[in-house]
């Protein structure tokens, strides 16, 4: 009688859990919190500043690869030393505000899933030096000042704080494009109907800012 070898079922599980992981090595980039913060983003993206640069300046658009926390700031400004929560509705304000004050010294490094209607490159900072480098500096040399010269700057993010049900969100923005041409701002945002909505937001900087 010919007798059949079985895997056991522990090695099944644990080859079905390795083919799992190699599939998806980074499942938390499926999540709702992944979703909506690249919503948030894309939505908020270039920046006043760099779009009212013209669309002759607007080919592609250039995003900080790591998150700025408190620490980045210049000024140090906390969401709530800028913004006031909406006077009829305060406590998701509020609620994203602790999730700021819990992670406000984090930084994140950011993935290629932004939704834009046009390219975009995820700068490192070297990459950022040498950009700022390109627009500041008399002795930069021509091809550095062509690698860079199709962006109208750079766009720099906070990580997004939420509410526990990811109704409200805060996030701080910096769009860069030179000496004296910055605006930094934290922007407060509600979800309705299943879209991001921008409530509030004022102008922290309005030139000369820089993160770092």
């Amino acid at each position: 009688m010919r007798i059949r070898r079985q895997w056991p079922v522990v090695c099944v599980l644990l080859f079905v859990g390795f083919v799992s992981a190699q599939s998806d090595p980074d499942p938390q980039h499926s999540t709702g919190t992944h979703r909506d913060t690249y919503a948030i983003y894309s939505m908020l993206m270039p920046g006043s500043v760099l779009t009212n640069l013209g669309p002759g300046q607007n080919q592609r658009w250039a995003i900080a690869d790591t998150t700025v926390n408190l620490d980045d700031m210049n000024p140090k400004l906390a969401p709530d030393a800028a913004l006031q929560p909406p006077g009829n509705n305060p406590k998701p304000f509020q609620e994203a505000l602790e999730d700021f004050n819990a992670r406000k010294y984090q930084r994140e490094t950011l993935t290629h899933s932004f939704h834009l209607d046009r390219a975009y490159t995820l700068l490192s900072p070297a990459e950022i030096s040498e950009f700022r480098e390109a627009r500041t500096s008399a002795t930069a040399s021509s091809a550095m000042r062509q690698r860079y010269s199709g962006y109208p700057g750079i766009t720099f993010f906070s990580d997004v704080y939420f509410n526990p049900h990811r109704t409200a969100a805060l996030v701080y923005r910096l769009a860069w494009c030179g000496n004296l041409c910055s605006q930094g701002e934290w922007i407060y945002l509600e979800k309705h109907n299943g879209n991001w909505v921008q409530r509030s937001g004022q102008a922290a900087v309005v030139s000369g800012a820089r993160p770092f």
